[in-house]
């Protein structure tokens, strides 16, 4: 039995060590996926602040997911019990925003009809997140260092200033470096809002995490929805690797949502159920691989290689694209005949002709 509780006793001491050495291993991600070593790397950086109060700047492009990110600061943080409060500096007009982070009261101003306590106040305790921080505006930019400076502040229309001991993480798609220079933000400001800085990779720099953020989406609406898990053809997921993704991870998540309206039926998806853009991107991406790869071939390869007419390949061309329309048309309308013929802009009998071309099921 003492052998068995030293063993037990030395096990917990090596998990507490490996946790402190590797404080994301039990970070909890707040609907972050992925393993991606850009990913993985990002995320250390979290875990590192995750238990500080230092103020914290996340940059990245749009749709990277900065927001779940300033939330996984906050869930891991010793403020989690209290509030994460939001405000989107770019969402508000300018007149409001002083009166949403440091409220006001009734009268204040026109329309001031009750007092309202502002997000600073809000997040006494918590977490204050201020999305798209590089558009704060320069006339409220004064008054909030001051506030996250002294952590005290006047509510608009008050004769006496309020205490809030919150945590500022704030976000930005925008060169916050560049805006200081050409006086656009205010360059105290910027220092004391950056003390540490996470930069969000943009999807396209950690392609190995595509796979599992789109298979882990329609697992999840296929259970909202009710629908039966989908299976995965191997070339679904080459498509989406092959492509730029700009919107990052919210085009992707958007991405997923039309491919399982379109495909909630059917049990695998496929390439072709992917919007036309990613498709085309795809298509152009197989051709330049296949041009890449005819340059390596020797003279004498070159000289046995031969073409078709012209007139075939266009005649190729159409039929195949013909084909993927007319599969499309039928996956959008529900097998609606009257829905298909007004968006195609073909009569009854031609549609129905097309179809049995094709060998497409028909209405």
């Amino acid at each position: 039995m003492e052998n068995l509780g030293l063993q037990i006793a030395r096990a917990l001491q090596y998990h507490e060590k490996k946790s402190q050495t590797n404080p994301r291993a039990i970070l909890r991600r707040e609907g972050i996926v992925g393993g991606s070593p850009e990913l993985e790397a990002c995320l250390d950086l979290v875990a590192q602040m995750a238990n500080s109060d230092v103020n914290v700047l996340i940059t990245g492009e749009t749709g990277t997911g900065k927001e779940l990110f300033a939330k996984t600061v906050h869930r891991n943080s010793a403020r989690s019990t209290k509030n994460f409060v939001v405000l989107d500096c770019a969402a508000l007009p300018e007149n409001l925003v002083e009166s949403m982070l440091f409220g006001h009261e009734k009268g204040a101003f026109t329309g001031a009809e009750k007092p309202r306590v502002g997000f600073m106040k809000e997040a006494d305790g918590g977490t204050l997140f201020l999305d798209e921080v590089g558009e704060l505006p320069l006339t409220v930019q004064k008054d909030f260092l001051r506030a996250l400076q002294e952590r005290r502040f006047r509510p608009l229309g008050s004769n006496k200033e309020i205490e809030s001991d919150f945590r500022l993480v704030s976000a930005t798609n925008r060169d916050l470096g560049g805006m200081v220079q050409s006086g656009q933000f205010r360059k105290d400001l910027y220092f004391r809002i950056q003390a540490v800085t996470i930069e969000v990779p943009a999807l396209r720099a950690r392609p190995g995490d595509i796979k599992e953020i789109s298979s882990h989406h329609i697992a999840e609406l296929c259970e909202r929805y009710g629908t039966e898990t989908k299976g995965f053809s191997p070339d679904f997921f080459d498509a989406l690797t092959v492509y730029d993704w700009p919107g990052n991870v919210r085009e992707l998540l958007n991405t997923m949502e039309r491919v399982l309206a379109i495909a909630r039926f059917e049990p695998t998806l496929f390439p072709r159920h992917l919007p036309t853009e990613l498709r085309v991107h795809q298509a152009r991406a197989s051709v330049s691989k296949k041009g890449t790869e005819k340059e390596t071939y020797s003279k004498e390869d070159s000289q046995v290689l031969t073409l078709p007419k012209l007139q075939a390949v266009r005649d190729t061309a159409l039929a195949n694209a013909e084909k993927q329309y007319l599969h499309d048309l039928v996956l959008l309308t529900e097998r609606n005949i009257k829905e298909a013929c007004r968006i195609s802009g073909l009569s009854r009998s031609r549609l129905y002709y097309l179809l049995k071309k094709y060998g497409i099921n028909k209405f």
